[in-house]
């Protein structure tokens, strides 16, 4: 099942160039993972759509428009960074984490080599806070949203990183979710680019700030450097999460 594990770790301090689209609306607004001849192939019926993960999703506004004028400012909406999707999606939040525990330490040490204790800390904080529930409050009755930045980063990760269970996941989440382009506040992008202030978070959370959204991170490094300027960010924190190549 893990063959061919790689652990995700995001680069937060990545300055994306050019980022900023001229286009009013994304034409290719869902994503798949796999090309279409694929999808299916080697999921596993038990791990490629967990109870909690399918729940995760049926609490979420359902997208009935790709038409960014169809909505407004004042809808519910919940901005997801490349941290949540990953987190949504990994393995170890959907049934696999009792089952790394299980595996013989050199088999994971020789496996996730110098990630071991990170993946290992995060399938024991799974089994006691598991994220489908802990994520449940904060998107129920929403509608999700990502901007072009990060469904291009998140593409790119799941399909390196991936397993097909993984993969399989992504494609059902995306469909979930609202594709806008990026589209960062004045006050968010105003701010000094800095590495700590890296002008691809600044992305992120300035479309978020700008649909008036709170933005679903692991990334509390940025979070902090944006407090630190003295302006105020609407945020929800979630626990990371890898993909392992499930």
């Amino acid at each position: 099942m893990y063959k061919e594990a790689c652990v995700l770790e995001i680069k937060f301090d990545h300055v994306v160039n050019n980022v900023i689209s001229s286009e009013h609306e994304v034409k290719d607004s869902f994503l798949n993972v796999f090309p279409p001849e694929h999808q299916g192939e080697n999921v596993n019926p038990n791990l490629g759509s967990s109870n909690s993960f399918s729940a995760l999703l049926s609490q979420m506004k359902k997208v009935e428009s790709t038409k960014m004028e169809d909505f407004s400012h004042d809808d519910d909406f919940i901005n997801f960074d490349t941290t949540a999707l990953i987190a949504i999606v990994s393995g170890i939040s959907n049934g696999c984490a009792e089952e790394l525990l299980n595996k013989p330490e050199v088999e994971l040490r020789h496996r996730f080599k110098g990630n071991y204790d990170f993946v290992i800390a995060q399938a024991m904080s799974e089994l006691q806070y598991p994220i489908h529930a802990n994520l449940s409050a904060a998107v129920s009755g929403k509608r999700g949203i990502i901007c072009e930045s990060v469904l291009s980063e998140f593409k790119e990760l799941v399909w390196m990183c991936g397993g097909a269970n993984e993969k399989h996941r992504a494609d059902q989440l995306l469909k979930c979710l609202l594709v806008v382009r990026d589209s960062p506040s004045e006050r968010l992008i105003g701010l000094p680019t800095t590495r700590k202030l890296a002008l691809k978070n600044k992305i992120v959370f300035g479309t978020g700030d700008y649909w008036r959204a709170p933005t679903l991170t692991a990334n509390m490094a940025f979070v902090r450097a944006v407090a630190q300027t003295g302006m105020s960010l609407f945020t929800i924190e979630h626990s990371p999460r890898a993909l392992t190549g499930n």
